[in-house]
Protein backbone atom coordinates (compact mmCIF):
# COMPACT_ATOMS: atom_id res chain seq x y z
CA UNK A 1 0.00 0.00 0.00
CA UNK A 2 1.18 3.69 -0.76
CA UNK A 3 -0.26 6.53 -0.14
CA UNK A 4 0.82 10.21 -2.15
CA UNK A 5 -0.36 13.61 -1.71
CA UNK A 6 -2.57 14.89 -5.25
CA UNK A 7 -3.99 18.41 -4.01
CA UNK A 8 -1.93 20.22 -0.88
CA UNK A 9 -3.85 22.49 1.17
CA UNK A 10 -4.29 25.84 0.17
CA UNK A 11 -4.77 27.21 3.70
CA UNK A 12 -3.06 26.17 6.74
CA UNK A 13 -5.29 25.37 10.08
CA UNK A 14 -3.49 28.30 12.34
CA UNK A 15 -2.93 32.05 10.84
CA UNK A 16 0.19 33.67 11.78
CA UNK A 17 -1.74 36.03 13.96
CA UNK A 18 -2.46 32.96 16.10
CA UNK A 19 0.64 31.44 16.24
CA UNK A 20 2.57 35.52 17.27
CA UNK A 21 -0.40 35.90 19.68
CA UNK A 22 0.43 32.27 21.38
CA UNK A 23 4.20 33.09 21.38
CA UNK A 24 3.65 36.77 22.27
CA UNK A 25 5.23 37.90 19.42
CA UNK A 26 4.68 41.24 17.28
CA UNK A 27 4.68 41.88 14.03
CA UNK A 28 8.77 42.81 13.46
CA UNK A 29 9.36 38.88 12.49
CA UNK A 30 9.26 39.14 8.93
CA UNK A 31 11.69 38.32 6.12
CA UNK A 32 14.23 40.66 6.04
CA UNK A 33 14.57 43.94 3.48
CA UNK A 34 17.70 43.07 1.00
CA UNK A 35 20.85 44.23 0.86
CA UNK A 36 21.81 45.98 -1.85
CA UNK A 37 22.11 45.11 -5.85
CA UNK A 38 25.59 46.20 -7.76
CA UNK A 39 25.11 49.39 -10.39
CA UNK A 40 27.34 50.01 -13.47
CA UNK A 41 26.33 51.86 -16.59
CA UNK A 42 26.34 50.27 -20.44
CA UNK A 43 28.19 52.06 -22.94
CA UNK A 44 25.70 52.32 -25.26
CA UNK A 45 22.44 54.45 -25.93
CA UNK A 46 19.34 53.73 -24.20
CA UNK A 47 16.39 55.39 -23.00
CA UNK A 48 16.80 55.24 -19.08
CA UNK A 49 16.31 59.74 -18.80
CA UNK A 50 19.87 61.43 -18.10
CA UNK A 51 20.78 62.09 -14.69
CA UNK A 52 21.67 60.42 -11.62
CA UNK A 53 19.86 57.10 -10.50
CA UNK A 54 20.15 55.21 -6.92
CA UNK A 55 18.29 51.42 -6.95
CA UNK A 56 16.83 49.44 -4.36
CA UNK A 57 15.66 45.99 -3.85
CA UNK A 58 12.08 44.13 -2.09
CA UNK A 59 11.72 40.51 -1.15
CA UNK A 60 7.85 39.38 -2.25
CA UNK A 61 6.37 36.53 -0.44
CA UNK A 62 3.00 34.86 -0.21
CA UNK A 63 2.09 36.87 2.36
CA UNK A 64 3.20 41.08 1.42
CA UNK A 65 6.69 42.99 0.63
CA UNK A 66 9.28 44.14 2.68
CA UNK A 67 10.03 47.36 3.41
CA UNK A 68 12.59 49.04 0.57
CA UNK A 69 16.24 47.20 1.15
CA UNK A 70 19.75 49.20 0.86
CA UNK A 71 20.52 51.72 -1.76
CA UNK A 72 22.81 51.15 -3.98
CA UNK A 73 25.26 53.36 -5.23
CA UNK A 74 24.56 56.49 -7.82
CA UNK A 75 24.85 56.18 -11.83
CA UNK A 76 24.97 58.76 -13.68
CA UNK A 77 23.34 58.16 -17.51
CA UNK A 78 23.74 60.14 -20.40
CA UNK A 79 20.90 59.25 -23.29
CA UNK A 80 23.30 59.21 -26.28
CA UNK A 81 26.29 57.27 -24.88
CA UNK A 82 25.62 56.08 -21.80
CA UNK A 83 22.17 55.16 -21.65
CA UNK A 84 21.22 51.98 -19.72
CA UNK A 85 22.05 50.67 -16.38
CA UNK A 86 23.53 46.91 -15.32
CA UNK A 87 21.91 45.93 -12.16
CA UNK A 88 23.83 43.05 -11.01
CA UNK A 89 24.18 41.32 -7.50
CA UNK A 90 20.44 41.48 -7.10
CA UNK A 91 20.07 39.71 -3.37
CA UNK A 92 18.80 36.19 -3.43
CA UNK A 93 15.79 36.27 -0.58
CA UNK A 94 15.02 33.03 2.04
CA UNK A 95 12.72 29.88 1.05
CA UNK A 96 9.38 31.76 1.46
CA UNK A 97 10.64 34.79 -1.35
CA UNK A 98 8.65 34.18 -4.64
CA UNK A 99 9.40 37.26 -6.15
CA UNK A 100 11.89 40.35 -5.92
CA UNK A 101 10.92 44.01 -7.01
CA UNK A 102 13.46 46.49 -8.35
CA UNK A 103 13.19 50.29 -7.41
CA UNK A 104 15.01 53.24 -9.16
CA UNK A 105 14.87 56.98 -8.53
CA UNK A 106 13.94 59.40 -10.99
CA UNK A 107 16.79 61.49 -12.84
CA UNK A 108 18.30 63.21 -9.67
CA UNK A 109 15.31 62.11 -7.25
CA UNK A 110 15.46 61.02 -3.99
CA UNK A 111 11.89 58.74 -3.96
CA UNK A 112 12.05 55.14 -5.34
CA UNK A 113 9.34 53.85 -7.86
CA UNK A 114 8.73 50.53 -9.20
CA UNK A 115 11.07 49.59 -12.00
CA UNK A 116 10.53 46.19 -12.86
CA UNK A 117 9.24 42.43 -10.95
CA UNK A 118 11.44 39.92 -11.18
CA UNK A 119 8.97 36.75 -11.11
CA UNK A 120 11.79 34.30 -9.29
CA UNK A 121 14.39 33.81 -6.48
CA UNK A 122 17.04 33.25 -8.81
CA UNK A 123 18.20 35.99 -11.46
CA UNK A 124 20.80 38.34 -9.93
CA UNK A 125 21.08 40.36 -13.00
CA UNK A 126 18.96 42.86 -14.96
CA UNK A 127 19.69 45.74 -17.90
CA UNK A 128 17.62 48.63 -17.06
CA UNK A 129 16.87 50.80 -20.18
CA UNK A 130 13.44 52.63 -18.62
CA UNK A 131 12.69 55.66 -19.11
CA UNK A 132 11.69 57.86 -15.74
CA UNK A 133 7.96 58.53 -17.52
CA UNK A 134 7.78 54.43 -17.44
CA UNK A 135 8.01 53.99 -13.38
CA UNK A 136 5.47 52.61 -11.49
CA UNK A 137 4.77 52.71 -8.02
CA UNK A 138 6.61 54.06 -4.69
CA UNK A 139 8.49 51.23 -2.64
CA UNK A 140 6.91 50.13 0.29
CA UNK A 141 7.63 51.83 3.57
CA UNK A 142 7.07 48.98 6.27
CA UNK A 143 7.42 44.98 5.98
CA UNK A 144 3.94 43.21 5.47
CA UNK A 145 5.66 40.05 5.01
CA UNK A 146 5.54 36.39 7.06
CA UNK A 147 8.84 35.28 9.64
CA UNK A 148 9.53 32.71 7.10
CA UNK A 149 10.44 29.97 10.19
CA UNK A 150 7.21 30.37 11.16
CA UNK A 151 5.47 30.24 8.43
CA UNK A 152 7.43 26.54 8.10
CA UNK A 153 6.68 25.92 11.92
CA UNK A 154 3.08 25.91 11.27
CA UNK A 155 3.20 23.60 8.08
CA UNK A 156 5.52 21.39 9.75
CA UNK A 157 3.22 21.31 12.95
CA UNK A 158 0.37 20.67 10.63
CA UNK A 159 2.27 17.80 9.04
CA UNK A 160 2.85 16.16 12.07
CA UNK A 161 -0.59 15.97 13.82
CA UNK A 162 -1.61 14.83 10.25
CA UNK A 163 0.85 11.75 10.71
CA UNK A 164 0.43 11.63 14.43
CA UNK A 165 -3.79 11.37 13.87
CA UNK A 166 -3.79 9.50 10.43
CA UNK A 167 -6.08 12.88 9.72
CA UNK A 168 -6.05 15.48 6.97
CA UNK A 169 -7.10 18.81 8.50
CA UNK A 170 -7.40 20.87 5.55
CA UNK A 171 -9.26 19.57 2.29
CA UNK A 172 -6.59 17.65 0.49
CA UNK A 173 -6.74 15.18 -2.29
CA UNK A 174 -4.77 11.73 -2.15
CA UNK A 175 -4.13 8.88 -4.15
CA UNK A 176 -4.35 5.39 -2.48
CA UNK A 177 -2.47 2.95 -4.16
CA UNK A 178 -2.66 -1.19 -3.52
CA UNK A 179 -1.24 -4.01 -5.07
CA UNK A 180 -4.52 -5.64 -5.87
CA UNK A 181 -7.98 -5.44 -4.85
CA UNK A 182 -8.71 -6.74 -0.81
CA UNK A 183 -10.82 -9.31 -0.28
CA UNK A 184 -13.68 -6.99 1.79
CA UNK A 185 -13.91 -2.90 2.01
CA UNK A 186 -10.95 -0.40 0.74
CA UNK A 187 -10.35 2.02 4.23
CA UNK A 188 -8.91 4.80 3.21
CA UNK A 189 -5.90 5.71 5.60
CA UNK A 190 -6.61 9.50 6.18
CA UNK A 191 -9.94 10.76 7.79
CA UNK A 192 -12.36 12.35 7.77
CA UNK A 193 -13.19 11.21 4.23
CA UNK A 194 -15.05 13.59 2.43
CA UNK A 195 -15.88 11.96 -0.99
CA UNK A 196 -14.06 8.94 -3.62
CA UNK A 197 -13.01 10.68 -6.59
CA UNK A 198 -12.17 7.55 -8.63
CA UNK A 199 -11.61 3.34 -8.24
CA UNK A 200 -9.26 2.83 -11.20
CA UNK A 201 -7.29 -0.34 -12.10
CA UNK A 202 -5.31 -2.07 -14.52
CA UNK A 203 -7.08 -5.05 -15.98
CA UNK A 204 -5.29 -8.05 -16.75
CA UNK A 205 -4.23 -7.26 -20.46
CA UNK A 206 -2.52 -4.35 -19.09
CA UNK A 207 -4.88 -1.79 -19.91
CA UNK A 208 -5.97 1.02 -17.58
CA UNK A 209 -10.13 0.64 -16.23
CA UNK A 210 -12.29 2.93 -14.29
CA UNK A 211 -14.35 0.89 -11.81
CA UNK A 212 -17.64 2.62 -12.43
CA UNK A 213 -19.02 4.36 -9.32
CA UNK A 214 -22.26 1.89 -9.38
CA UNK A 215 -20.73 -0.74 -8.20
CA UNK A 216 -19.89 0.83 -4.77
CA UNK A 217 -21.02 2.68 -1.85
CA UNK A 218 -18.66 5.11 0.25
CA UNK A 219 -18.68 4.93 4.07
CA UNK A 220 -18.13 8.91 5.17
CA UNK A 221 -18.22 9.07 9.03
CA UNK A 222 -19.31 12.38 10.51
CA UNK A 223 -17.74 13.83 13.34
CA UNK A 224 -14.51 16.05 14.51
CA UNK A 225 -13.18 12.57 15.61
CA UNK A 226 -14.69 9.96 13.15
CA UNK A 227 -12.34 6.91 11.89
CA UNK A 228 -11.31 6.64 8.43
CA UNK A 229 -13.98 6.30 5.79
CA UNK A 230 -14.29 3.16 3.24
CA UNK A 231 -15.41 1.92 0.03
CA UNK A 232 -17.85 -0.87 0.16
CA UNK A 233 -18.39 -2.82 -2.77
CA UNK A 234 -22.38 -3.24 -3.68
CA UNK A 235 -24.45 -6.16 -2.54
CA UNK A 236 -23.73 -8.74 -5.53
CA UNK A 237 -20.93 -6.93 -7.07
CA UNK A 238 -17.02 -8.49 -7.15
CA UNK A 239 -14.19 -6.47 -7.52
CA UNK A 240 -12.86 -7.23 -11.10
CA UNK A 241 -9.77 -9.05 -11.75
CA UNK A 242 -6.48 -6.87 -11.94
CA UNK A 243 -2.72 -7.08 -13.92
CA UNK A 244 -1.15 -8.40 -10.84
CA UNK A 245 1.83 -5.75 -10.97
CA UNK A 246 2.81 -3.40 -8.00
CA UNK A 247 0.45 -0.34 -7.49
CA UNK A 248 -2.24 -1.40 -10.16
CA UNK A 249 -5.60 -0.07 -8.23
CA UNK A 250 -5.68 3.44 -7.64
CA UNK A 251 -8.31 4.88 -4.71
CA UNK A 252 -8.52 8.68 -5.45
CA UNK A 253 -10.33 10.76 -2.30
CA UNK A 254 -11.02 13.53 -0.79
CA UNK A 255 -10.00 14.29 3.08
CA UNK A 256 -10.53 16.91 5.64
CA UNK A 257 -12.28 19.01 7.85
CA UNK A 258 -12.68 21.79 5.15
CA UNK A 259 -12.05 25.54 6.44
CA UNK A 260 -9.66 25.88 9.54
CA UNK A 261 -12.57 26.76 11.79
CA UNK A 262 -14.08 23.53 11.38
CA UNK A 263 -10.70 22.01 12.43
CA UNK A 264 -10.94 20.57 16.16
CA UNK A 265 -9.91 22.83 18.82
CA UNK A 266 -8.23 20.40 20.31
CA UNK A 267 -5.29 19.82 17.01
CA UNK A 268 -5.03 23.50 16.92
CA UNK A 269 -3.66 23.51 20.88
CA UNK A 270 -1.74 20.74 20.12
CA UNK A 271 0.29 22.38 17.25
CA UNK A 272 0.41 25.85 19.11
CA UNK A 273 2.43 24.02 21.85
CA UNK A 274 4.39 22.15 19.45
CA UNK A 275 5.68 25.32 17.50
CA UNK A 276 6.38 27.03 20.68
CA UNK A 277 8.34 24.29 21.52
CA UNK A 278 10.54 24.80 18.68
CA UNK A 279 10.55 28.56 19.29
CA UNK A 280 12.07 27.46 22.47
CA UNK A 281 14.01 25.05 22.17
CA UNK A 282 16.12 25.45 18.36
CA UNK A 283 17.84 21.81 18.84
CA UNK A 284 15.87 18.41 18.88
CA UNK A 285 16.65 18.35 22.77
CA UNK A 286 18.05 20.81 25.79
CA UNK A 287 18.99 18.54 28.11
CA UNK A 288 19.52 14.84 29.13
CA UNK A 289 16.30 12.56 28.73
CA UNK A 290 14.41 15.35 27.22
CA UNK A 291 11.72 13.98 24.32
CA UNK A 292 11.53 15.78 20.88
CA UNK A 293 7.91 16.17 21.33
CA UNK A 294 6.56 17.46 24.48
CA UNK A 295 3.88 14.82 26.09
CA UNK A 296 1.15 17.36 25.87
CA UNK A 297 1.52 17.60 22.00
CA UNK A 298 0.69 14.03 21.87
CA UNK A 299 -1.79 13.91 24.34
CA UNK A 300 -3.83 16.36 23.11
CA UNK A 301 -4.01 14.61 19.64
CA UNK A 302 -4.49 11.01 20.87
CA UNK A 303 -8.13 11.35 20.76
CA UNK A 304 -7.99 12.25 17.20
CA UNK A 305 -5.86 9.38 16.15
CA UNK A 306 -8.25 7.43 13.41
CA UNK A 307 -8.10 3.42 13.62
CA UNK A 308 -10.16 1.09 12.22
CA UNK A 309 -10.67 -2.27 12.46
Amino acid sequence: MALSLVTAPTVEPLTLAEVRTHLHLDGQNAEPAPTAATVALVVAAGNVTAGAHRYLVTFVTADGETEAGAVSAAVTTILATHGQVAVSAIPIGGSGVTQRKLYRTAAGGSTYLLLTTLTNNTATTYTDNIADGSLGAQAPTTNTTADPELVSWISTARQYAETFTHRSLITQTWDLKLDGFPSGDIWLPRAPLVSVTSVSYTDTAGAPQTWAATNYSVDALVGPECGPGRVIPNYGVYYPSTYGAPNCVTVRFVAGYGAAAAVPAGIKSAMKLLIGHWHTNREAVTVAGMTEVPLAVNALLWPYKAFHA
